[in-house]
């Protein structure tokens, strides 16, 4: 009797204690791993589309059916397409095996596992910054873009913003989370996405003006009759602006669908470093997890965006694989009866 009456007072001391850190945290285990399994479930997936989109663009570009892709703004789409290939079959791979295993409680992320995962999704995020700086050049300096701007100075451009994103990196080996949160939050997100802004609002702008101008030109020029060498130069200089309001209205699509898909991993982030207490809920544990696909949902709508919305790249796109089809409809005309009548 002595025996029972101490195992149920030392049950009955136990319930409190148990009701004290569910009012401390409502974040179970159980909704922890779910979370977690799913959230893994969707990286894949995403993983699966990031890669073959990419791949498929990478694969355009190296065969350039059309012989386009010489110059520097195909420079920095192919650093971008490489940064989103490896996050696709790199990055989204290793985050969602690693939610995966956190989630069955088999092994918890490394370290060094997040730092290399980063690489790839900053040198995609410097890559944009730079081509929004390169489309500002070229319609803001369009004489200095022509014969200062190359093809080995957007590559070793290029190479600098690598540079740039495994420095950053790997500086959360050497700092404190807290102050890394915040240079983090400001270089990889402010920073850029101010620049990409800014930029690519002063490109907007130029464009408009100098369209004005050259239709204003070309009704001059047709009022007053002037020579045939004038009209086809004035009609170059339209084609050259309508081409580059194509790629503004690509690359301003580009930068939407950037700060969308950031938004919601850098609006936790800032939760969790202005409010402690949050982190440890239910609904923050589940946006914050979730925002992580989102974020490289980018990676994956980038390909779409350079094979559509870009003249060149969707050109290509059918030329190369058009050729396949042509083909295939010349060898079945070839074995209808008709064409076997003849011979």
């Amino acid at each position: 009797m002595t025996r029972f009456t101490a195992h149920s007072l030392k049950r009955t001391r136990e319930v409190p204690r148990v009701s004290k850190i569910d009012m401390n945290s409502s974040v179970t285990q159980d909704f922890k791993s779910r979370i977690f399994i799913i959230t893994g479930a969707i990286l894949l997936l995403f993983a699966v589309l990031i890669t073959i989109s990419n791949g498929l663009l990478l694969f355009v570009i190296y065969k350039d059916p059309l012989k386009t892709f010489r110059n520097p703004t195909a420079v920095v789409v192919i650093s971008l397409g490489v940064a989103d290939f490896l996050t696709g079959c790199l990055t989204a791979v290793d985050v969602g095996i690693s939610h995966i295993l956190e989630g069955l409680d088999i092994q918890k992320v490394l370290l060094q596992a997040k730092i290399i995962s980063q690489i790839t999704v900053r040198g995609s995020v410097y890559t944009l910054t730079m081509f929004a700086v390169e489309r500002f050049i070229a319609v803001a300096f369009p004489y200095t873009y022509r014969v200062s701007i190359t093809v080995r100075k957007t590559a070793i451009g290029c190479a600098v913003c690598w540079g740039l994103a495994i420095v950053t990196s790997c500086l959360e080996l050497a700092v404190d989370r807290d102050l890394y949160d915040i240079i983090f939050f400001y270089v990889t997100f402010v920073l850029p996405l101010a620049t990409m802004c800014f930029t690519y609002c002063a490109t907007y702008y130029l464009i408009k003006i100098k369209a004005g101008r050259v239709y204003r030109q070309r009704g001059n020029s047709e009022n007053k009759h002037r020579e045939r060498g004038s009209t086809r130069r004035e009609k170059m200089s339209k084609q050259s602006a309508e081409l580059q309001k194509q790629l503004m209205k690509t690359a301003s699509l580009i930068i939407i669908v950037f700060a969308l898909s950031l938004v919601p991993f850098w609006s936790f982030t800032a939760i969790r470093q202005y409010c402690k207490e949050c982190a440890e809920k239910k609904w923050f544990l589940a946006g914050y997890r979730f925002s992580i696909p989102i974020l490289y949902s980018n990676s994956a709508l980038n390909p779409l965006l350079y094979a559509w919305r870009m003249r060149p790249y969707r050109r290509s796109f059918q030329t190369l694989f058009g050729k396949k089809q042509n083909c295939d409809r010349r060898r079945r005309r070839e074995l209808t009866p008709s064409n076997v009548s003849s011979f």
